[in-house]
C-alpha cells in the first residue's frame, strides 16, 4: 500500500481517463494525505451524468480512496470548464 500523494491521485487519473485535458488535485488535509479534492477535465466526459463521471474517477483511484478520511471530485468537458474559468 503506497502513500496517497497528490502527485499519485494526478498520475493515476492522467493514466486512466482517456482525453484528459487537465487534473488538478489538492491536499485538503494540511498535508498529512488524508483529504482530497480533484478537479479532472476530460472530453470523455462528454454524454455522461455526474454519477457516471464520478464512477468513473473512483474506480480508478479505488486503492487510494479506501486508505483517505474524504475525497470529493469535480469533472467538467473541456467546454464546461472554460464556461467555469472565465
Amino acid at each position: 500500500m503506497s502513500v496517497v500523494t497528490v502527485e499519485l491521485l494526478k498520475e493515476k487519473l492522467n493514466n486512466g481517463i482517456p482525453e484528459v485535458y487537465n487534473v488538478i488535485a489538492i491536499d485538503t488535509s494540511a498535508g498529512c494525505g488524508q483529504s482530497f479534492e480533484v478537479v479532472v477535465i476530460s472530453n470523455t466526459f462528454q454524454g455522461k451524468n455526474n454519477l457516471a463521471r464520478s464512477r468513473m474517477v473512483n474506480k480508478i483511484l479505488c486503492d487510494e480512496i479506501a486508505q483517505i478520511h474524504a475525497f470529493g471530485c469535480k469533472c467538467y468537458t473541456e467546454a464546461e470548464w472554460s464556461k467555469i474559468v472565465l
